[in-house]
């Protein structure tokens, strides 16, 4: 004798947790949410840094002007490096500006150093 099928008993008990596609999309927009502000903290701070080093090159062209009475010269125009091989002048001159007379004031001496062996035609590693 065959026996009926016995209905299988659904559970009714509504469900506590959450989908993965639900909790995809709670964090989907939790980061669409905070990427602005992120972006702005760094906005934020590239322009501190920023103002931070220009007051600093203030700072050294006043030091530079307390020290010696005049600012330093704008640009002083072609230095010589080294000896001309051919016609051309490419990579034989370079172009000094007012910066590299403030590396002292604004504690770069090591860069200053640097500039002033090039530009005595020393070269870059080898001594004065």
């Amino acid at each position: 004798m065959l026996r009926p099928m016995q209905a299988r008993r659904a559970d009714h008990r509504p469900r506590r947790g959450f989908t993965l596609i639900e909790l995809l999309v709670v964090i989907a927009i939790l980061i669409a949410l905070l990427l602005p502000a992120v972006q702005q903290a760094r906005e934020a701070a590239r322009r501190i840094q920023c103002k931070n080093r220009l007051k600093q090159i203030a700072l050294a062209a006043q030091n530079f002007h307390d020290s010696r009475n005049a600012l330093p010269p704008g640009h002083l125009g072609p230095i010589p490096v080294g000896t001309r091989n051919n016609s051309s002048n490419i990579g034989t001159f370079q172009q000094i500006g007012v910066l590299v007379f403030l590396l002292p004031f604004m504690e770069l001496n090591n860069l200053e150093e640097q500039v002033r062996v090039i530009k005595e035609g020393g070269g870059p590693g080898k001594g004065r």
